[in-house]
């Protein structure tokens, strides 16, 4: 593509004029004030309209929902204006939002102020300083990390494995560039259009994801292609049998093990060669019995 080459599948929205002008953690909190002004709605659900924003809410609680119970605090990072945490509320203790745009956050507040065990947080962009360590059962993320410089995102985990308690979950999930529909929308936000209006998107694999999870401490339980992640505050950081596949830890660890048994088999064709061993099993066939 050249520049001047036509910038395609534009929408035309309030929300796509918005550019982030920097990369300090004020830019990002302008950029993401700026289109809240615009729409929250759409820069929350880019296509969506108030019953998407609700259906895709309720979806994503429903996901969530076999790690809560009545006495679960959950904490949602990158919360915007609470679109899942609604549906959420129902069925926790506590449910707490932190969001780098404090309009997003204030439009929240408003939005759900009829749920009395709902709060909202502005937070720094950066870390979760305003909880205590170990006061979550539940933290989740969605599509919210990869709109954070990928330290920044890091940082979130390491703060995520501080707040949580032992045997805590973490839920999170961000787009996987070995995808078709990934790679499709990483194209176009490649095209010149994006040059002057940049948007803060970042695309990951699944062993990008799965070596920051498990460097922040976690057991990565369960992975899919979508990358959606289930990790948990445990004894041991690692990766489990299932999230191997995807990760590509099976494959890594067969080619090691092919090439110890190829050493081990040069060691032995070595060993076999020398001239002692050579007549050491010269003499053993000769004194060998002859089968009768």
């Amino acid at each position: 593509m050249k520049l001047t080459d036509t910038t395609h599948g534009l929408k035309q929205t309030p929300v796509e004029a918005v550019s982030l002008t920097g990369e300090t953690l004020a830019d990002h909190r302008d950029f993401w004030n700026r289109s809240a002004d615009a729409d929250s709605l759409k820069a929350i659900v880019a296509d969506g309209d108030e019953r998407s924003y609700q259906s895709s809410g309720r979806a994503e609680a429903e996901a969530l929902r076999r790690f809560l119970g009545p006495d679960t605090r959950v904490l949602d990072i990158g919360c915007g204006t609470g679109r899942v945490m609604e549906h959420l509320a129902p069925w926790c203790r506590e449910v707490h939002g932190i969001d780098i745009s404090e309009r997003m956050v204030a439009g929240g507040r408003e939005r759900l102020a009829h749920l009395s065990n709902v709060q909202f947080h502005h937070g720094n962009g950066y870390d979760l300083a305003g909880f205590e360590d170990g006061s979550f059962d539940v933290v989740y993320s969605i599509v919210a990390l990869q709109h954070m410089p990928r330290t920044v995102a890091y940082n979130y985990l390491l703060e995520s494995n501080r707040v949580l308690t032992e045997d805590g979950v973490l839920w999170c999930y961000v787009p996987n560039l070995l995808r078709d529909d990934a790679f499709a929308a990483f194209h176009h936000l490649s095209q010149p259009w994006f040059v002057s209006h940049p948007y803060p998107m970042n695309f990951y694999t699944p062993q990008e994801i799965a070596r920051v999870v498990v460097a922040a401490g976690f057991w990565l339980a369960a992975l899919n292609d979508e990358m959606r992640v289930e990790a948990s505050k445990t004894a041991g950081a690692g990766v489990s049998e299932q999230a191997q596949a995807l990760v590509g830890l099976h494959d890594s660890k067969m080619q090691r093990l092919a090439e110890r048994n190829a050493e081990l088999e040069r060691t032995l064709a070595e060993i076999r060669s020398q001239p002692l061993v050579r007549l050491a099993a010269s003499v053993r066939r000769r004194l060998r019995p002859t089968p009768s």
